[in-house]
């Protein structure tokens, strides 16, 4: 990071051991417990943390009374206290725990937040907003793993829905779910580690309002977890995915950290995409909140950060250091501006928190990373784009004579089925030609570059992808069999057809173009087919790479069409085929730029502008081939090093 941008390494230090034993830590007791320090002194056998929101004067309920120096009122005090089971076992909670008037004092403990959330016995949630019914907290009494097995879902009785509607709507609605150190202090305790799911000494406790205001409701995180999960199939409502709990990230560990085995750590931009989506009070705290969940040592000491997207950039260039390529594949339909200036840097559609993990080490193309421009080396695709028109697609109706269906994907659940799959719901033929075009690429490309894109579909999405949570493994469509048959009569040598030479396709080859058909007409494989299918050469023996799934800018179109160049970054050479790898990108004239005058040696180099992005598929060694065909004729990528970007 100081390599690339020292003003941008300067908002941040390292976090020592010294730094954090030095932290203030304090935690609090009733008086009823001093006598228990007595013979011993003042010493802690352990705490709890409590988890809560914040609330001005303004949000206040009218008539609410904070009992004594407890932010919160008495009975929620009293369930607190029925909470610890040993006199010396102390709480933390942040307004009396941390010196509010000292700005050092904040400064230290945010710093050091992760390790008081992740070193408590047990995280107490205040969810004070949600009051519940007898016949709601019937139901969490109810449903409970101790007395009810879960056995893959619990089905409620006809009689039980309303309450459940109401119930869900409830504690969906609570405030806790949307605030960013609140899912900083979840994510931090790990609630889905072994020892704190399934031991329930261990387990987060959430703590709600019954129906008069003397009485409390507490629920421990496994129950409420797998009762709230029940929706999908106990609630008409819930087969829209609008009706997903606010809390689904928390719910599901879905940015729990990742085994760092071999030097693998868990994605950076998956936690400051989950955070980024939660409220805090200021914008930097987002950025020390990533930090902490990341574990990296490092802590924000910057000024404060204006803007969402100067928060997304700074979090960009600390994942890129730390050896994630993800920053790099961003791409939106919106060109994106920084502190007034265009940028390089992009937004993302989605705030995906699903990123995989990276391993840690150096983007060894990167040479400066400044909010205007990125200089990097990069493989240009030189050779013109050769789109899969209509006329190509007469064999694919040889393989389906009939509007290509989809292939459901089949669910370990079947009564969630219908609310899993609601997202992935369109017309039967509305993807047709789609698949058509892709399949027709396939056909066009030979069975050397359908192979070899296969099985990188099958190592980067397939496996970690398809076959996980919900979703049973893929298998082969049983009805594909004979279009399999027709697609490898079409893909290999005419020779084969005519009987001379290799045998005949094996079992296991059939059944693995099934599987590929299969792949196609899945309804999840629309990401990766896109509507359009691009075949670029990308050897001097006209070997084959798909682009597909573009997403492009408003300056896509600013130009002449033969202005437009398609380059790769070196560093994602050789990553997962899931991200946008192929750049879009646009030359940019020095009128445009405003200089005159004396030019700097980087502003006689050539410099482009992103105008999109696109997904490369079942590309071959690009690196290598620009590398052994440097300088010769006809040569179909070309390695320009130092290559500078801006927006």
């Amino acid at each position: 990071m100081q390599k690339w941008n020292p003003d941008v390494a300067s908002r941040f230090t390292l976090r020592s051991a010294e730094t954090i034993l030095s932290t203030p830590f304090r935690l609090v007791y009733p008086n009823a417990d001093l006598v228990a320090f007595e013979e011993t002194g003042l010493y802690a056998r352990q705490f709890l943390a409590i988890s809560y929101c914040w609330r001005s004067p303004d949000f206040l309920p009218r008539g609410y009374e904070r009992h004594g120096v407890w932010p919160v009122r008495k009975s929620i005090v009293d369930a607190i206290l029925a909470e610890k089971n040993h006199p010396r076992l102390g709480i933390w909670m942040d307004q009396m725990c941390i010196e509010q008037s000292s700005i050092l004092d904040k400064q230290l403990s945010v710093a050091a937040m992760d390790i008081i959330y992740r070193s408590c016995l047990r995280l107490i949630i205040l969810l004070e907003d949600v009051v519940l019914s007898a016949p709601e907290i019937a139901l969490l009494t109810k449903y409970t793993i101790r007395t009810r097995p879960y056995n893959k879902g619990w089905i409620l009785l006809p009689s039980e829905i309303p309450a459940f509607t109401t119930l869900h709507a409830k504690i969906n609605a609570a405030r806790w779910w949307t605030r960013a150190w609140c899912f900083h202090e979840f994510s931090v305790h790990q609630p889905w580690s072994d020892k704190r799911q399934m031991e329930l000494i261990r387990n987060a406790t959430f703590i709600m309002c019954g129906p008069t205001e003397d009485e409390t409701v507490k629920v421990q995180w496994v129950n409420l977890s797998l009762l709230m999960g029940c929706a999908q199939y106990n609630l008409a409502a819930a087969s829209s995915p609008s009706a997903l709990t606010t809390g689904q990230a928390i719910y599901s560990g879905i940015v729990k950290a990742e085994e760092q085995d071999a030097g693998w750590r868990g994605s950076i931009m998956s936690r400051w995409n989950g955070v980024s989506r939660m409220g805090v009070s200021v914008l930097e705290d987002r950025v020390s909140i990533m930090l902490n969940l990341c574990d990296l040592g490092l802590a924000y000491v910057g000024p404060p950060v204006k803007t969402e997207d100067e928060g997304l950039w700074l979090s960009c260039v600390v994942a890129m250091a730390a050896g994630e390529t993800y920053p790099l594949s961003m791409m939106s339909n919106a060109s994106m501006v920084l502190r007034g200036r265009p940028t390089w840097l992009c937004k993302h559609e989605v705030c995906d928190t699903t990123v995989p993990p990276f391993k840690i080490g150096t983007l060894g193309g990167i040479y400066r990373v400044e909010e205007g421009e990125i200089e990097l080396d990069m493989v240009f695709l030189d050779a013109p784009w050769q789109s899969v028109k209509e006329k190509h697609l007469a064999p694919t109706y040889d393989i389906f004579p009939e509007p290509i269906q989809t292939t459901e994907p089949d669910t370990h659940l079947p009564e969630a089925r219908r609310g899993i799959l609601a997202i992935y719901e369109d017309s039967p033929t509305e993807h047709d030609i789609p698949r058509r075009r892709f399949l027709a690429g396939c056909i066009l490309s030979g069975d050397m570059f359908t192979g070899r894109l296969w099985q990188q579909i099958k190592r980067d999405v397939v496996g970690p992808n398809y076959n996980v949570g919900f979703f049973k493994p893929l298998v082969p469509n049983p009805d594909f069999r004979g279009p399999a048959k027709i697609l490898l009569a079409k893909l290999l040598p005419v020779s084969n057809l005519l009987g001379i030479g290799q045998a005949q396709p094996s079992e296991a080859t059939i059944d693995d173009a099934a599987l590929f058909l299969t792949w196609i007409t899945d309804p999840r494989s629309m990401y990766y087919i896109g509507l359009y299918t691009f075949r670029v050469p990308s050897t001097r023996y006209w070997d084959t790479s798909f682009i597909t799934s573009l997403t492009v800018n408003e300056k896509f179109k600013e130009g002449l069409d033969k202005d437009l160049r398609t380059a790769v970054p070196v560093d994602l050479l050789g990553t997962s085929c899931i991200p946008l790898r192929a750049w879009f990108l646009r030359p940019v004239d020095e009128e445009e730029l405003g200089r005159k005058g004396e030019k700097k040696e980087e502003e006689k180099r050539e410099k482009w502008r992103v105008v999109g992005k696109g997904m490369l598929l079942g590309e071959p060694d690009l690196l290598g081939e620009a590398r052994e065909s440097e300088g010769m004729r006809g040569a179909k990528m070309l390695l320009k090093k130092r290559t500078i970007v801006s927006g």
